[in-house]
C-alpha cells in the first residue's frame, strides 16, 4: 500500500497526513483530500494555492493577485500563511518571510480538513495543508521542458532520478526551474530559480536514509488596493482609470533568497517495531518594498501611500520523531516533536506620505527610502509528545485515538526600544474516531478532533493569554466500489473556536486584550475523484459554509459572519484522453464558482461573487509533448477582496502557458 510519494491518476488510495503510521484513505476518520501527482502535472499550477483550488472547504487567493505567500482559508477560517506543512514538517511563514514553496518540487498535496493539533501541535481551527517533495524513484527516468506565456514570462525545468551505484540502494534525484517574466501589474516581477535535491540510501529493506535539500531565489509582486466609487470616494467624481488597477511604483519589490536541508529516516526493528525521524532547517532573507494605499479622501479623490521597507532574516527548525509498533490489525505511534522559529526585522515606514491624485493617478515620482520605524527579534519555541493508536477490528470497524501534551514559548526582544517580553504556556489536545468498512463500499465515519494555537500578550489584569482552541465533530460517508477506480466523500461538520483574542476596549493604549470570543463553523462539503470512465477522470467538490461569531466583546461583532467565509463554493475539474479521436491529445477544463462574502469580521463590505473556467491541452508523441493551459480561461474581471476602508484587490485575470516538454 502507497501511503506517501507519488500518486498517478486522481485518488490517492492512501496517505500519512491523518494518521501518521499511514492508512487507506478510507480509514481516516476526518476530511482529508490529496491532490495527485497527475492532477499537478495536469494543471501546472505555478503556486500552492493554484494548487489547491479544485479541493472542498478550500477559498483560495483570499487576498487577490499577491504574490507573497500562499494564502487560502480553510472551512471558514482565513489561515493559509500558517497552514502550511512540507513532509510532516511546519513550514509557516512569519513576518514577512514567507518559505513559499514551488509545486514543481512536490509529488503531491494533502489537505486535512479541522483541527490537527494531536499529531501536529500549534494549528489554527480550519486545519493544515501538507506539501509532499519529490524524492528519488529508484529508477532511471526524467523529464525537461521549456515554456512561453503571459506577460512575457519564460521558464524552463529539468527533474531527474537516477540510480547512482550498482548495488542499486542509493538513488539521487534533481530538480530545477528557471523563471523569469512579469504579471499584469506594471514594474512587477515573477522571477525564481530553484535546486531542489535528494539522495536516499536504502542499504536494506529495513533502513533508509533520504536527504533532502533545495535552494531558491525570488523576485514577485505584491498586492494593490484599488478605491471604489461611492465608498472610498465620492461616486460623483468619475471613476479611475479601467487601468489604474495595473499601475504600481518602481520602488515596489519582493525579494528573497531561502532554503533548507534535511532528511528522513526509518529503521525497522523486527516485531512490528519501527523508528522515524524527520528534520528540516530552512531560512529565508527577504527585502520588501511596497509603496501602498493607506487611505483616500472621500470628497477630492486623492490617495495616500505609505512607503514600507521591510528587510528580514528568518528561520524554521523542525524534528518529529517517533517510534512505531504495527500488527495485523494495530498500528500505534509515540512521538517527540521539536519547533524552533526566529526571525529578526527591520521596518522602515512613512505612513501616508506619499500623495497621488485623483485626476492623474501616476506614480512617477522618487520615493525615498523611509526612516526605521522598528527593530525585533521574535522567537517561537514548542515541544510536544503525542501517542496515537489506530485499531482494526475483523468486522470492519476502525477507531482511531490520540493524546498530545505540549509546551511552547514566545520570545520578543525590542531590538530599538531595549526591552523584551517572554510568554510561556502549555496546552493539552485529543481526538477519537471511528470509521466502519462495510462489504458494499460504503464507509461511514464519526470523529471529535481538537486544536490550538498559541496566544502572545496579556490582559488587563497583567496575566498571560491562553492559547485559542478549537474543537469539531464531524461525520462522513465515503464511497469506494469494487473496482476502486474512485472515491466519493461527503462530511458535515460543527467547528469551533474559542479563546478567540481580541482588543481589550477598557485599555486605552490598547495593549491588552480579552479571550471572550467564540467563532463556530458548520458546514457539508462533498468530493468525488478518481476515473469517471475509461477516458475521462478528475474532481468535484461542494462546499456549504454557515459561521458565525457567536461570542465577542467587540460591539457589533456577536452574530456576525466569520470574514473570508463565501457560504457557497463549488469546483469541477475533468480529464478528457481523447485520443481516440486525436491519438496523444487529452482536454481538461475547469470551473470554479465562489459565493460572495465579508471580507473582515466587521460585515460592512461584501466581496462579490465570481466564477472562473480553465483549459488544459496536452499532446503527446512518442517521448515528447506540448500543453497550453489558460487560467481564468474568459479573463472575467474580478475581486478576490474587497476590504473595509481599502478598496478593492483584483484577481488574476487571464493567463496563458505554452509549454513543450521530453521525457527520457
Amino acid at each position: 500500500m502507497q501511503y506517501a510519494g507519488a500518486v498517478e491518476g486522481y485518488q490517492a488510495p492512501a496517505t500519512e497526513t491523518g494518521i501518521k503510521s499511514g492508512v487507506p484513505l478510507s480509514e481516516v476518520p476526518q476530511s482529508v483530500s490529496v491532490v495527485t501527482s497527475t492532477e499537478l502535472e495536469r494543471r501546472n499550477p505555478t503556486q500552492v494555492e493554484d494548487a489547491i483550488k479544485f479541493t472542498p472547504g478550500i477559498n483560495p487567493s483570499t487576498w487577490g493577485a499577491d504574490d507573497r505567500y500562499d494564502q487560502f482559508s480553510i472551512r471558514g477560517f482565513d489561515m493559509g500563511t500558517a497552514a502550511l506543512y512540507r513532509d510532516g514538517l511546519p513550514n509557516k511563514s512569519h513576518g514577512f518571510a514567507s518559505f513559499k514553496i514551488d509545486p514543481y518540487m512536490l509529488e503531491r498535496i494533502d489537505v486535512l480538513r479541522g483541527p490537527a493539533g494531536v499529531l501536529y501541535g500549534s494549528n489554527d481551527a480550519g486545519g493544515m495543508v501538507n506539501m509532499v517533495t519529490k524524492r528519488p524513484s529508484f529508477a532511471n527516468e526524467g523529464s525537461a521542458y521549456v515554456g512561453y506565456g503571459s506577460f512575457g514570462t519564460a521558464e524552463a525545468g529539468v527533474d531527474v532520478s537516477r540510480v547512482l551505484n550498482a548495488q542499486g540502494n542509493l538513488s539521487g534525484r534533481l530538480t530545477a526551474l528557471v523563471r523569469n517574466g512579469e504579471t499584469a501589474l506594471d514594474n512587477s516581477h515573477n522571477d525564481r530559480n530553484l535546486l531542489a535535491g535528494s539522495l536516499t540510501w536504502a542499504p536494506t529493506d529495513d533502513t533508509s536514509l533520504t536527504v533532502l535539500m533545495h535552494l531558491q531565489q525570488d523576485e514577485r509582486t505584491s498586492l494593490q488596493w484599488v478605491p471604489q466609487a461611492g465608498v472610498e470616494y465620492d461616486a460623483a467624481l468619475g471613476s479611475l482609470p479601467d487601468d489604474f488597477y495595473k499601475r504600481q511604483s518602481p520602488f515596489n519589490s519582493y525579494k528573497s533568497d531561502s532554503g533548507s536541508f534535511g532528511w528522513e529516516f526509518s529503521h525497522r526493528f523486527g516485531n512490528g517495531l519501527t523508528f522515524n525521524q524527520k528534520a528540516r532547517y530552512a531560512r529565508e532573507k527577504i527585502d520588501y518594498r511596497h509603496l501602498y494605499l493607506a487611505s483616500t479622501d472621500f470628497t477630492t479623490g486623492d490617495m495616500a501611500y505609505t512607503a514600507q521597507v521591510n528587510t528580514e532574516e528568518a528561520y524554521n527548525i523542525g524534528f518529529d520523531n517517533s517510534l512505531e509498533w504495527n500488527t495485523s490489525s494495530n498500528s500505534l505511534i509515540l512521538g517527540v516533536d521539536y519547533q524552533r522559529r526566529s526571525t529578526e526585522y527591520r521596518q522602515y515606514l512613512a505612513y501616508g506620505a506619499y500623495s497621488v491624485g485623483f485626476a492623474n493617478p501616476v506614480f512617477d515620482f522618487d520615493v525615498t527610502y523611509p526612516p526605521m520605524a522598528d527593530h525585533k527579534r521574535e522567537e517561537y519555541t514548542e515541544k510536544g509528545i503525542y501517542l496515537q493508536d489506530h485499531f482494526k477490528f475483523a468486522n470492519g470497524v476502525s477507531i482511531t485515538a490520540g493524546l498530545r501534551r505540549s509546551w511552547f514559548e514566545n520570545q520578543i526582544d525590542n531590538l530599538q526600544a531595549t526591552t523584551a517580553q517572554s510568554q510561556k504556556n502549555a496546552a493539552t489536545t485529543g481526538m477519537l474516531g471511528i470509521t466502519y468498512e462495510m462489504a458494499n463500499g460504503l464507509t461511514p465515519y464519526l470523529s471529535y478532533t481538537e486544536g490550538f494555537i498559541q496566544n502572545f500578550g496579556n490582559t488587563i489584569s497583567g496575566s498571560p493569554l491562553d492559547p485559542s482552541e478549537s474543537k469539531q465533530w464531524e461525520a462522513g460517508l465515503r464511497y469506494v466500489p469494487d473496482h476502486g477506480s474512485y472515491l466519493l466523500s461527503a462530511a458535515i461538520f460543527d467547528l469551533r473556536k474559542t479563546n478567540v483574542k481580541d482588543y481589550d476596549r477598557n485599555d486605552p493604549t490598547w495593549s491588552s486584550f480579552t479571550q471572550a470570543g467564540e467563532i463556530r463553523s458548520r458546514g457539508l462539503e462533498l468530493e468525488a475523484r478518481g476515473q469517471l470512465t475509461g477516458n475521462l477522470q478528475g474532481v468535484f467538490g461542494y462546499t456549504y459554509l454557515d459561521t458565525e461569531i457567536t461570542k465577542s466583546l467587540v460591539p457589533g461583532l456577536t452574530g456576525n459572519d466569520n470574514a473570508m467565509a463565501p457560504p457557497h463554493q463549488l469546483s469541477l475539474w475533468l480529464d478528457y484522453d481523447a485520443s481516440d479521436v486525436v491519438p496523444g491529445l487529452s482536454v481538461g477544463g475547469g470551473l470554479r464558482y465562489v459565493d460572495e462574502a465579508f471580507a473582515t469580521q466587521a460585515n460592512n463590505r461584501v466581496t462579490p461573487s465570481y466564477t472562473l473556467a480553465d483549459l488544459a491541452l496536452r499532446y503527446e508523441w512518442e517521448e515528447m509533448e506540448v500543453n497550453l493551459r489558460v487560467s481564468n480561461l474568459f479573463d472575467r474581471d474580478y475581486y478576490s477582496i474587497c476590504y473595509d476602508s481599502y478598496g478593492c484587490s483584483k484577481g488574476d485575470g487571464r493567463s496563458v502557458s505554452l509549454t513543450v516538454g521530453k521525457t527520457f
